[in-house]
């Protein structure tokens, strides 16, 4: 039987976390330096910044009670038992 812990789908998680709070970054900056700071600029950037909040609110809320040693079957040789019939 083969598993892995349920931690390391936190730990990609984590990784789609980093990797959006640099692209996050990124577009700030670009913001600033073209001095593009418009109405709709603001708009998108705060609808943007409060979905992302909310989104980590309600992945935090959510996952709380969550036992991250628990194991995540990938493959169990017993699932197939019976199907082949010899």
């Amino acid at each position: 039987m083969f598993e892995i812990s349920l931690y390391i789908f936190l730990f990609i998680y984590f990784g789609f976390l980093a990797i959006f709070f640099i692209f996050s970054i990124l577009n700030f900056y670009h913001i600033v330096v073209t001095a593009s700071f418009t109405l709709a600029s603001f708009i998108v950037s705060f609808f943007v910044f409060s979905l992302a909040t909310l989104i980590l609110y309600a992945t935090w809320y959510l996952l709380i009670n969550v036992d991250w040693q628990t194991a995540v079957p990938l493959f169990n040789y017993e699932w197939f038992n019976g199907i082949l019939i010899f």
